[in-house]
């Protein structure tokens, strides 16, 4: 692993050593250019410039930030941008090594969850004093002995549309310090989205209000700050990871809390793999009904007028029905 890390490194510095006098570029229109690395990161960037940037997505299609792995030719479509922005460590981290070789007096980087309290994750298995303040209860921690990469920290914080208004206003500032010639079109965009947001948070809170069961199983546990922030308790099969695996133990353990509680449906994103959900539904007779993470959200969805808030309005009917 450390071979092929050092490898890759090694190829990332030749290449941004070659484009360096290159970096950044002016698009064509002559506005700045703002890489952003997957969906919710970029439909912040995208509704916040407006026209007033160019801004792009790194990871396209069913890639999942969690094990991308950066390539020579991604880390220069970085370097050649103005502003990078990702969304924390915990999610994309690949950023560590890329961000040692950008110039960033050149290319400016910014982590949308910066000065942002996240709840903790799933590295500590033994310690259950932090689940009723991440919205988990202690049967969710069914990962025990799950393999995979743990987090320190749960980085889905767009789940919470509350808390990816605090990401927004991030992604302003670094707009706005940017490009101060149209900081009032950032600021008044920003402004808008946020409204936006507080309309979407106060759906889900009368929505989940009503509901009779306060708990949900799901296959990935993505949904950490939505449970947190509405009062309801999420049960996943699998961690943090969306690549994860639970062991033939923790998964035993699922199927017996599936059925304790008469679960009827098990909640899994139609992107991801849903062997394991599908596993625990046919030992339990729990159907599967599709729960969107907005990990990924394809070009054709986005081109048919898909977005953050037709996605997670989705999500709150399927949760609610």
């Amino acid at each position: 692993m450390k071979r092929k890390l050092s490898a890759l490194l090694a190829s990332l510095v030749l290449v941004l050593g070659l484009l360096a006098p290159l970096a950044p570029t002016v698009s064509a229109a002559g506005k700045k250019k703002v890489m952003t690395t997957f969906y919710p990161v970029y439909y912040l960037a995208q509704r916040i410039a407006g026209d007033k940037a160019e801004v792009s997505m790194l990871l396209e299609g069913n890639q999942d930030a969690h094990d991308y792995e950066m390539s020579a030719r991604d880390a220069a479509k970085v370097q050649t941008s103005d502003l990078f922005i990702y969304q924390d460590d915990e999610m994309e981290h690949f950023v560590e090594d890329l961000t040692k070789l950008l110039d960033t007096d050149k290319t400016k980087v910014q982590k949308t969850t910066e000065g942002i309290e996240l709840l903790k994750g799933d590295a500590d298995h033994e310690d259950h004093d932090h689940e009723a303040e991440s919205g988990q209860s202690g049967e969710e921690h069914h990962e025990e002995g799950e393999e995979g990469h743990h987090h320190e920290f749960d980085p889905h914080t767009w789940m919470d549309p509350m808390t990816y208004a605090k990401q927004a206003e991030n992604v302003k500032k670094a707009l706005v310090a940017l490009d101060p010639e149209n900081a009032s079109t950032y600021e008044a965009n920003a402004a808008s989205l946020t409204e936006d947001l507080k309309k979407l948070d106060q759906e889900f809170k009368d929505a989940t209000s009503k509901l009779s069961d306060k708990n949900f199983v799901v296959q990935h546990a993505a949904f950490g700050y939505l449970a947190h922030a509405y009062g309801i308790e999420q049960h996943a099969i699998t961690g943090i990871s969306s690549t994860a695996e639970p062991s033939a133990a923790a998964l035993a353990k699922m199927q017996a809390f599936v059925k304790e509680h008469n679960t009827k449906v098990i909640f899994v994103d139609p992107s991801l793999d849903d062997a394991i959900a599908k596993t625990v539904a046919s030992a339990t007779g729990a159907e599967l009904r599709p729960l969107r993470t907005l990990e990924t959200v394809s070009a054709e969805e986005i081109a048919a007028g898909a977005d953050y808030f037709s996605l997670m309005r989705e999500n709150l009917a399927n949760l609610t029905k």
